[in-house]
């Protein structure tokens, strides 16, 4: 599971940390629609996204993508936002019957991530 964490607490840190998923959130929905539609993406999202992008998409293309991914979908589809909101999804998959969530570290420090979970139970 990618999992992006703010490294405070502001608004600004969490506003990044959902924005860095969110620009490989575009991606997949540009590039793997059948997937994103298999997890629950609404066709009316993937559609105007696919307006977008092309193949193979350009770097300004995904930006510009992006802006149209609301949060909501970020979250759905990743563990992103502050330590307490990637921890909540992270123990979302558990309860559904995930017993060994791997996480893929995005942003700039890991390090950030492992705190984040270091003495989580």
């Amino acid at each position: 599971m990618v999992c992006s964490v703010a490294s405070s607490d502001s608004e600004e840190d969490r506003r990044a940390a959902l924005d860095g998923a969110r620009m490989l959130v575009t991606q997949y929905l540009g590039q793997q629609p059948h997937i994103m539609k298999a997890s629950g993406v609404p066709k009316s999202l993937l559609d105007e996204v696919g307006s977008v992008l092309t193949w193979p998409a350009t770097h300004e293309q995904v930006t510009a993508a992006s802006k149209l991914v609301p949060d909501e979908i970020v979250q759905m589809l990743c563990a992103a936002g502050t330590a307490e909101e990637c921890r909540d999804k992270v123990r979302h998959y558990i309860d559904n019957g995930c017993t060994t969530p791997v996480l893929y570290p995005l942003g700039p420090d890991p390090r950030v991530m492992i705190d984040a979970f270091a003495d989580w139970d």
